[in-house]
């Protein structure tokens, strides 16, 4: 997750002044948020997109929904990583940008001697975990820039509150090992991703669906409560796992297929929001586990006779009702159109993986891993 932190703390900035400078020059390849959420069908996928970008716009990112689906490498991973960070409830983490200003000489060896470098960033993430008690490991430090030596922090924890310019200055100052660090000037704080771009790369219509869900199915030799009522939009996720195999998303029972499994978002993004990479490179990571663990130390019945805890993981529902219950709050829908509407995920989720307590089997737990959890469809719903 950190490279993933590094890549879109740069892709933020860089989209930012991308979008805010393109929109301005040509203005004709963007389709505004108003005009995609217009007509709301199934067989509209900007209205999908719009929903997104209105609630990317609601929390300050700079937003843009391109007309044209290039197909080229960079604007696919662009797509899928504004989409990753989306599902992983990334979005409303901030950086904190802090600018030193040590003289020419230091300012320009730590630009350009990568030694030095790694140095004092080492130097600056032992104090920062020293005096706010965040393990070193969680701290990155990343994006070096010219002029004043400014570098950018992010910290991998959700109940970190803001770093203040004044009190970081007395701390360093009063350290003689970190007294370099006190020629801090400022210190400022953004959201991790300022901007983003959206595409239809994100998508992939052979999932859509508004009706014919299906009733009394199974999937994955479990039962299939089908979202009814709800609209489905198609991620883009076919042929997009390492083993290059479709049958986890087949609906003829047979041996590979998948349950299925739903998770409500927090369409405003909260810091418990906990959903994994969808396409591309979203591939390679997987969910993060939430803080609410309340089945952890229960005996897991789906593997009776193992004697082993359902433990900690990411939690999901078979009972798409689960998901509405979180994803329905005036905290979770986002309003457009005068109307607010709630988001959610349909993922297949491997069956022998699963783990729950028979004192709440609406509540199944995995582990996060795309072999065991895989989200293949944007559920959308009027409130």
């Amino acid at each position: 997750m950190a490279e993933v932190l590094e890549d879109m703390c740069i892709l933020g900035d860089i989209m930012k002044k991308e979008i805010i400078e393109e929109k301005s020059v040509e203005p004709e390849k963007f389709i505004p948020i108003e005009e995609a959420i217009k007509e709301e069908n199934n067989n509209n996928p900007n209205f999908c997109l719009g929903l997104i970008a209105q609630t990317l716009e609601d929390i300050g990112i700079t937003t843009a929904i391109e007309k044209n689906t290039s197909n080229d490498e960079e604007s696919q991973n662009t797509a899928n990583t504004v989409l990753q960070f989306i599902m992983n409830g990334m979005i409303e983490k901030k950086k904190y940008d802090l600018h030193f200003d040590l003289g020419e000489e230091r300012n320009k060896e730590l630009l350009n001697n990568k030694e030095e470098q790694g140095k004092f960033n080492n130097k600056l993430r032992k104090k920062l975990s020293l005096e706010y008690n965040i393990p070193e490991d969680k701290i990155i430090i990343t994006n070096p820039q010219k002029g004043s030596y400014q570098i950018q922090v992010i910290f991998q924890t959700d109940d970190f509150n803001n770093l203040d310019l004044n009190k970081l200055k007395e701390k360093f100052t009063n350290d003689e090992e970190f007294k370099e660090l006190s020629n801090l000037k400022e210190v400022h704080s953004s959201l991790i991703m300022d901007g983003c771009k959206l595409t239809r790369n994100m998508l992939d219509a052979r999932g859509n669906r508004e009706s014919g869900w299906g009733v009394g199915e199974k999937r994955g030799g479990l039962d299939y409560i089908p979202p009814q009522g709800w609209k489905g939009y198609g991620l883009n996720v076919w042929s997009k796992y390492d083993d290059g195999n479709n049958d986890w998303l087949a609906m003829n029972s047979n041996k590979n297929e998948w349950a299925v499994a739903y998770h409500g978002i927090g369409t405003k993004l909260g810091s418990n929001f906990t959903l994994e990479k969808a396409t591309a490179n979203i591939i390679a990571s997987g969910f993060k586990a939430g803080s609410g663990q309340g089945y952890a130390d229960y005996i897991d019945d789906n593997h009776p006779g193992s004697g082993q805890k359902v433990g900690k993981g990411v939690y999901c529902s078979p009972d798409p009702k689960v998901m509405e219950s979180y994803a329905s709050s005036s905290k979770s829908s986002t309003t457009v159109n005068g109307k607010k509407y709630m988001m959610g995920f349909m993922m297949r989720v491997k069956p022998d993986k699963i783990r729950f307590s028979n004192k709440q089997k609406n509540y199944w737990v995995l582990d996060g891993t795309t072999e065991q959890m895989r989200p293949y469809r944007i559920l959308v719903k009027e409130c």
